[in-house]
């Protein structure tokens, strides 16, 4: 039967997002919570400050093609699109010249679609349309790629982007841009950077109005020497690798920005110091000494016991994933399994009972942890286990590792060796710290850090 009357249809294009195992005990939100509290204004994809110079050099050279373009504002979501379609090529450009310049190397390091960008660029000559990328992976770029992750850094640091907007550059961006620039040598763009309309090397207006949707192709014709190398190109402008923790030479511009005395940039200097100076072998250790000196912190005195409550509730996830891997079902009742839990789940009980279930607190998704704390009750190995169980299914986050039937344990995901644990952008933090100068060396504490934080980047980096 046909009606009359306003009908709302759902038409525009909907990009399924990666779903990831990384939370598994729906504690996620309230680790982030723990996040900010340390490092504000970072997140776990903003872990190398080479990439903050090499987007920021982007943002500037794509700037002058939109507006060449005729672009002027970026106030709707058209404009920011329109804006984007011409920093996007750039961004997998720059995993070109990785891939092309770092040879064999190019693995270790962050590089968001480097797959596809592999295959464009060794095995179809870029030749290829979108960087060798289906028209659905393109668009999805824009949050899974490298700008994607950075910008926050763009929105909130200061003088990056004109008021916060994420695609102004500002003049910390600029002075960035500048400074790459200089040292790209042969690979620099044919046209200067801040040429002026009347300059002789300025854009021409033309070619970027007749290539709006092609931007892809358009910037391929015109820096055709992307991927141009020479003597300094390595420590000049290639994002570092995962294990090189040295300083950068572009530290003094950076170091202001990230460590800086703005409210944030104070809270992180002083939490990566403290994180230098501990004592302790592991990342507990760590968030010990973190709760004791930020003890007038309500969120980060509460830290030691989350931290120890979160990873004693994923070891035993551990214990049963790995205990399936061989297996299509289990018994809960299984002999083997039972036995191997009982240190674990000794540890989760006291885990459990030390975390404040009473507590009120400035964190807005505390009850969480309430939840799953109030509910270990038996240090039983069938019991706890059973909680566990019934737990992550009801409130895991995520894909489902496997659920409870009639007694049986069944496998949902294949074991992976080992899942991330719940952490809080210590291992970025230090990394930036060491990049810009403010830590000599990497925190040994942290060595098993930048694994659990990685979890989540996989899928950008493939």
């Amino acid at each position: 039967m046909l009606t009359s009357g306003p009908r709302i249809l759902f038409t525009a294009p909907w990009d399924a997002v990666a779903v990831r195992r990384g939370d598994a005990l729906g504690l996620r939100a309230l680790a982030d919570q723990f996040a900010d509290a340390l490092a504000p204004d970072l997140s776990n994809r903003v872990r190398d400050g080479r990439w903050v110079t090499i987007l920021a050099w982007c943002l500037t050279r794509s700037q002058e093609v939109f507006h060449a373009g005729g672009g002027i504002s970026v106030a709707t979501r058209v404009q920011e699109r329109q804006r984007y379609a011409w920093l996007r090529p750039l961004e997998l450009m720059w995993v070109g010249r990785t891939i092309a310049l770092a040879e064999g190397d190019w693995r270790g390091r962050q590089l968001a679609g480097q797959r596809r960008v592999k295959t464009w660029y060794v095995d179809d000559e870029q030749s290829t349309d979108r960087f060798g990328m289906s028209v659905d992976q393109y668009r999805a770029y824009r949050q899974t790629g490298m700008y994607g992750g950075y910008r926050l850094a763009f929105r909130k640091w200061p003088g990056m982007t004109a008021r916060g907007d994420g695609w102004t550059p500002g003049p910390a961006t600029i002075k960035l841009a500048n400074w790459l620039d200089e040292r790209l040598g042969i690979a620099r763009p044919a046209w200067r950077l801040h040429a002026g309309d009347g300059d002789t090397e300025s854009l021409s207006t033309r070619s970027v109005k007749l290539c709006r949707g092609e931007e892809h192709g358009w910037w391929c014709k015109k820096w055709p020497t992307f991927d141009q190398g020479h003597t300094a190109a390595e420590e000049h402008t290639l994002p570092r690798r995962k294990d090189d923790f040295s300083k950068l030479p572009e530290a003094a511009l950076l170091e202001p920005l990230i460590f800086g005395q703005d409210p944030s940039g104070s809270r992180r200097r002083e939490v990566a110091c403290e994180v230098a100076t501990a004592t302790a072998s592991g990342h507990l250790g760590v968030c010990e000494q973190l709760g004791r000196v930020f003890a007038s912190d309500r969120a980060i005195a509460l830290l030691p016991k989350f931290s120890r409550l979160a990873d004693a509730g994923m070891v035993a996830m551990d214990l049963i994933a790995k205990s399936l891997r061989n297996t299509v079902r289990l018994k809960l009742t299984d002999g083997d399994l039972l036995r191997a839990a009982e240190p674990i789940c000794e540890e989760l009980v006291a885990a459990a009972k030390a975390w404040p279930t009473n507590a009120t607190s400035v964190l807005s998704h505390i009850q969480s942890a309430h939840r799953f704390a109030d509910g270990i009750r038996s240090s039983r190995s069938v019991d706890c286990l059973a909680f566990l169980l019934e737990h992550h299914e009801l409130y895991g986050g995520g894909l489902r590792w496997f659920v409870h039937r009639n007694g049986w344990v069944e496998p949902r995901t294949p074991w992976r060796g080992g899942s991330s644990r719940y952490r809080f952008r210590l291992w970025s933090l230090c990394r930036l710290a060491t990049q810009c100068g403010v830590l000599g060396t990497m925190p040994r504490a942290l060595a098993e850090d930048e694994a659990d934080e990685n979890e989540g980047l996989e899928a950008a980096d493939e």
